[in-house]
């Protein structure tokens, strides 16, 4: 605890000069005198620099814990028409970011908290051949900032701008992929022309309330209300609804992890005469031999009704499954060495073009566990039918350093 220092440091202080006072008295009178009047006062001096350096808190009854990590990557692609791009940047999973959280007791079953997090905004804007957007100046983005209410026999009441329970429901995985990303859905690693994301979540976060459950026998259970304004002129917006079941637990040498999310749509924009209204459904689940460390995942979703408008009897139809497969061990002593391939379909199929793309990719990942360090290298391949620039294939290599 950071009140715990300063107060623990001022004791210090005390003791110490207690102490020298207390030998003092065991000293001859010349031995004494040598002493000189100011050695207090210098170690008082030097207290009071530790403690002007120290990072101090509001008060001493709430915590605060600062943590995150700093990464940054390098990558190469090239689209079927020839057109290639070499940048450094931070994709979407790995960019830089800062938690600020902290809790108090208000009672022997209450707990209150809160979570605040920074994410830098970083990545290849644009599509392929755009190199001047690369170079694109960067701010800094409030990712998460809520308050909870917590109690453990009861569960976890959210309020704020947060991640809704479906997020990383569809990504899933026991595989130690690190900084290089989503398991389940084309990221696109820096926004590559053409490829969206067809994990079908949210993917950024929302003002919401939600609730989580106390985990019980490896499950837990989340639900969600949020609600976006679409037009600063009317009250017209997106109601969402939000909820996720997970699991997970060890049996014998066996671990898994699993999880089904579901989020509905009620949209009252009606732009051009439209009601546009929906429901998504996804999950993934993945096994790991902890002895060896092979693991395997599969991920999977659909949108069950992608918007019903006057104008098209469906403007937004969107699939995709996924499945990895590789080893995580600690090969040379140093931290884990994850290996891995995946393999994916994602279909988009809506009023203005119908279109699947095939992805597979290999990848590597090493942790430095004592420098809370992990480096990569992977490579995707795309082949899309649906984009004028062609099959896209990418490669990535990055660092992450977490503290």
């Amino acid at each position: 605890m950071i009140g715990g220092l300063l107060k623990s440091t001022s004791s210090l202080a005390i003791i110490a000069a207690a102490g020298m006072f207390i030998g003092g008295l065991t000293l001859t009178p010349a031995q004494a005198a040598d002493l000189g009047g100011d050695c207090c006062a210098d170690l008082e001096e030097r207290v009071a620099d530790l403690e002007a350096t120290t990072a101090r808190k509001g008060n001493r009854k709430v915590s605060l814990k600062i943590s995150g990590w700093v990464a940054r990557d390098i990558g190469w692609l090239e689209d079927g028409l020839g057109q290639t791009e070499f940048y450094s940047a931070g994709h979407g999973p790995s960019r830089s970011r800062v938690w600020f959280t902290g809790s108090a007791k208000m009672s022997a079953t209450w707990t209150a908290g809160y979570k605040l997090r920074l994410r830098a905004a970083g990545g290849l804007s644009g599509s392929i051949g755009e190199a001047g957007a690369i170079n694109t100046a960067r701010t800094t983005n409030i990712d998460e900032n809520y308050v909870y209410l917590k109690n453990a026999q009861l569960g976890t009441l959210v309020v704020g701008f947060a991640y809704a329970p479906t997020d990383g429901v569809a990504n899933i995985s026991l595989a130690g992929r690190g900084g290089i990303g989503d398991a389940a859905g084309l990221n696109g690693w820096n926004g590559v022309a053409g490829i969206n994301s067809y994990d079908l979540q949210q993917g950024a976060a929302n003002n919401l309330i939600s609730y989580i459950s106390p985990t019980i026998a490896g499950f837990t259970v989340a639900v969600a209300w949020l609600d976006r304004d679409d037009d600063a002129t009317d009250d017209s917006g997106v109601d969402y609804w939000d909820m996720a079941l997970r699991y997970a637990n060890e049996f014998g040498p066996i671990r898994l992890a699993a999880g089904i999310g579901y989020t509905t749509t009620d949209d009252d924009t009606r732009e051009n005469n439209a009601i546009v209204d929906g429901a998504n459904v996804m999950g993934s689940i993945a096994l790991m031999h902890t002895p060896t460390g092979l693991n395997v995942a599969f991920a999977a979703g659909t949108e069950i009704d992608g918007g019903v408008d006057t104008l098209a009897a469906d403007v937004n139809d969107r699939q995709f499954w996924h499945v990895e497969g590789g080893i995580s061990q600690n090969f040379f002593g140093m931290g884990k060495t994850s290996l891995y391939g995946e393999y994916g379909e994602y279909d988009d199929d809506n009023a203005a073009t119908t279109g699947d793309t095939v992805m597979w990719g290999l990848g590597i990942v090493q942790n430095f566990d004592s420098a809370a360090t992990e480096l990569w290298l992977a490579y995707r391949n795309w082949e899309d039918d649906d984009i004028g620039d062609g099959d896209v294939q990418q490669i990535l290599a990055g660092m992450r350093i977490k503290f």
